[in-house]
């Protein structure tokens, strides 16, 4: 984990409530997908947790919802400013050594770390499927997924663009007929727990990442704490990424 100040190289507004940033990469080591940053905003003494969307050398991409004060300063940040960053801080998903197709199942802005996770997918050659669900059409980041012939399935609640389901239920579908190597997932955890139910039904190795509200971003407060089967770990920490058969699903955490 780096303490730096890195310059923001390009910022676009995306489906009026979304924002892509772009900021260098100075960082060591290199991030790998599933970790976050943890941003100072600007104007207050709270710093935000970001996924990391996408990472080379040189730059990354971070993808966020504007919700509340702390993250509607950071839409307001220009190209050529200087963010006050932690990281690459959690741990991510793991190397997937298995042969078979991987399952990445992503739900509203959980689709952030899973971008990051398709790119490396699919630089690598490795076959991969793509499920995205939101909301409305307007939640759906259709546009800043990784270019490539994977297979993608996308979903929306009113219908608005895809299926009219859950991504959850088109998973659970598609299961039916193929067992994955693994899954990654991230997004609410209503969803997650659905996902884990069924990978545990199937015996199908999975991981889900999850998005809980987190203060110090380096584990000393425990304010993000999650109950598993190893007892209170923290999100910031321990995770984001579990694997689902250590979460205790049916507590709320």
């Amino acid at each position: 984990m780096k303490h730096k100040s890195l310059q923001v190289i390009s910022k676009k507004i995306l489906n009026d409530r979304y924002v892509e940033l772009v900021v260098e990469n100075r960082l060591e080591p290199f991030p790998k997908p599933g970790q976050f940053l943890h941003i100072l905003t600007m104007g207050t003494f709270m710093r935000r947790p970001l996924s990391i969307a996408n990472c080379t050398k040189e730059r990354m991409k971070l993808i966020f919802q504007i919700r509340g004060p702390g993250t509607r300063k950071l839409s307001e940040v220009n190209e050529g400013m200087k963010l006050d960053i932690l990281g690459p801080l959690g741990n991510g998903f793991p190397a997937v050594r298995r042969k078979g197709t991987i399952y990445l199942v992503a739900g509203g802005i959980g689709v952030a770390p899973l971008l990051f996770a398709a790119e490396k997918f699919e630089n690598e050659n490795r076959n991969f499927k793509f499920f995205y669900g939101a909301k409305t059409f307007k939640d759906l980041l259709i546009s800043v997924l990784p270019e490539g012939n994977y297979q993608k399935f996308f979903t929306t609640d009113d219908g608005s663009y895809g299926e009219k389901a859950t991504i959850v239920e088109v998973f659970e579908r598609e299961i039916a007929t193929e067992k994955p190597a693994v899954v990654f997932s991230a997004g609410p955890f209503v969803m997650l727990k659905k996902l884990s139910q069924l990978c545990s039904k199937k015996k199908i190795n999975a991981y889900v990442s999850f998005e809980n509200v987190m203060f110090c971003g380096l584990g000393a407060c425990q304010g993000c704490t999650i109950e598993t089967t190893n007892g209170y770990r923290r999100v910031c920490k321990d995770g984001p990424v579990f694997n689902h058969k250590d979460v205790k699903w049916n507590v709320k955490n």
